[in-house]
């Protein structure tokens, strides 16, 4: 019960109470994005952020990708997607900055591109591909002249990279897109609030921490996402499997800080002792290896310890 008599339907989670699941979870942002029920919200974001395409419908595909051979590592992504016309999304989330993300993305967008090829006699003729990342962060941009410290000297939060010639600007291929979306850096408060994309970056941002949905959010689809996301409105089995993987994700982030943090701290301070600019490189190196073996003795997943230090799969195990 409330202060006023009335049944609470806030949860604690992580020692903070919860009103609506967190998009920025994995777990959160599959429940209300990648899931039948709900593909509306998923299908009015991609139409807010690509006002210029018509999507009139999408179909949910197998979000997890084996390659072209046994031999090739296999990804899983978030949520992938086909409109009507062929064109394929990938949207990610990631909460957290890594080494290599760029290419990390470059290496997801391969897999819709190669899936298009045919046996026999086949023209290269493609469909449009398009990798949407939606972060929990400022990307480090080399933008001279931008005003946005925060945003590494880039004034804009949602970025939009093509394949283009370096001088003229002439479009190489219009079938492969990356759309970054930067919500960690996004700092607007409600009122205000101007574009339909401040408002997706508001939600995305603030909704964990909401206990009601905001005035300034009225259109339909805000309304069905702030229903879709009531933790109290899930079935009591969707409500323990959110709990467990915010713990569980939780943890992780814990212990990927702690091990990096000793690592790093470590690493620098022998490079430092070294007193050249040489001792401190191999330092950070001897850091990121550190993290790797507190990772590894604190039995995280082989993904995960890849993913935060840089490193190959074959690096890690022979640690």
């Amino acid at each position: 019960m409330n202060e006023d008599g009335k049944k609470d339907d806030c949860f604690v989670i992580g020692g903070k109470k919860a009103k609506f699941i967190d998009p920025l979870s994995d777990w959160g942002f599959k429940k209300l994005f990648g899931t039948e029920a709900n593909k509306e919200i998923l299908l009015e974001f991609l139409r807010d952020l690509f006002p210029d395409k018509r999507i009139e419908d999408i179909a949910y595909l197998n979000n997890e990708n084996q390659g072209l051979s046994e031999a090739d590592r296999k990804s899983v992504f978030d949520v992938v997607c086909r409109t009507v016309a062929g064109d394929r999304f990938i949207v990610e989330v990631q909460k957290k900055d890594q080494r290599y993300f760029m290419e990390r993305s470059l290496y997801y967008s391969t897999f819709p591109v190669q899936e298009q090829g045919l046996r026999g006699d086949w023209d290269f003729r493609l469909t449009p591909v398009y990798m949407v990342g939606i972060l929990n962060f400022a990307l480090k941009h080399d933008c001279p002249g931008g005003t946005a410290a925060e945003n590494g000297g880039n004034p804009k939060l949602i970025n939009r990279y093509d394949l283009r010639e370096r001088e003229t600007g002439e479009l190489m291929t219009d079938n492969l897109h990356f759309v970054f979306i930067e919500v960690g850096a996004f700092d607007r408060k409600e009122e205000e609030l101007e574009s339909v994309m401040d408002k997706w970056m508001f939600v995305l941002k603030n909704m964990a921490r909401l206990l009601d949905r905001p005035e300034a959010l009225q259109e339909r689809i805000f309304r069905k996402l702030f229903e879709a996301a009531q933790i109290a409105a899930m079935p009591h089995e969707e409500q323990v499997l959110y709990r467990d993987n915010m713990m569980t994700e939780n943890d992780y982030r814990n212990c990927i800080d702690f091990a990096r943090e000793e690592g790093i701290a470590e690493g620098e301070a022998r490079g430092l002792a070294a007193g050249e600019a040489k001792g401190r490189a191999e330092g950070k190196s001897e850091g990121i290896v550190t993290v790797a073996k507190s990772m590894k003795a604190m039995n995280l997943p082989m993904e995960t310890i890849m993913q935060a230090t840089g490193l190959s799969q074959k690096e890690v195990e022979e640690l």
